[in-house]
């Protein structure tokens, strides 16, 4: 099938220094979950999915890499942006790729469907992007707020996020007990990141 790629945006300006910024924000995620990390750059970006969790995949994706893409970003823009920039291969099922990208209002894989890595070799599970309305350290009707521990948090973080399913803190609960196995995971909205390591625990205000 082809595509018109005369609509495609541009990626960075500066393809090295624009990926070495945008991993920095993402590592800046991972060593302090629950933070949310500003992710600034300069690309053209697609219409379709979130700008954070756009560049994180335009910064991490090469050739070597096999995408699932939510069913809302399947056929988009955002699906040929990130092929024509980074040569990733898409794949038919989340359960093959190295990284899966949910865009909102779509559900979300269940994580233990997704790869795990293994005791010797953890390093080989899935990363999971999710599109989300908002995230804050806020707490209202319509946010899941979350008490955060483990390492890289000082005794204890709290967040509240919008557009997650309502049973995410329970799979995320089944995944942290995986560790060193297990999926690690952003959240993602316009500018912003959140890194859930595998390590991470998620306490909701029912368990407090």
């Amino acid at each position: 099938m082809s595509h018109d790629l005369s609509s495609v945006g541009a990626g960075f300006s500066h393809e090295a220094f624009g990926s070495q910024a945008v991993f920095r924000s993402a590592l800046m995620a991972l060593s302090h979950p629950g933070r949310c990390i500003p992710v600034e750059h300069d690309a053209e970006l697609p219409r379709h999915g979130n700008a954070a969790a756009a560049v994180f995949l335009l910064a991490m994706l090469d050739a070597d890499c096999g995408l699932w893409l939510s069913p809302s970003l399947r056929d988009s823009d955002a699906a040929m942006w990130l092929r024509f920039h980074t040569g990733c291969q898409l794949v038919e099922h989340a359960a093959q790729a190295q990284f899966v990208w949910v865009g909102a209002g779509d559900p979300l894989p269940a994580l233990q469907s997704l790869r795990q890595g293994s005791d010797e070799c953890p390093d080989q599970s899935a990363t999971c992007v999710v599109d989300v309305g908002s995230l804050s350290a806020d707490a209202d009707a319509e946010t899941q707020h979350w008490t955060l521990s483990g390492p890289g948090i000082r005794e204890q973080a709290t967040l509240g996020v919008t557009g997650l399913p309502a049973d995410f803190a329970a799979q995320w609960e089944n995944n942290h007990a995986g560790f060193p196995r297990g999926v690690d995971l952003f959240l993602a909205t316009r500018d912003e990141l959140v890194g859930l390591p595998r390590t991470t625990r998620i306490h909701t205000p029912v368990e407090a």
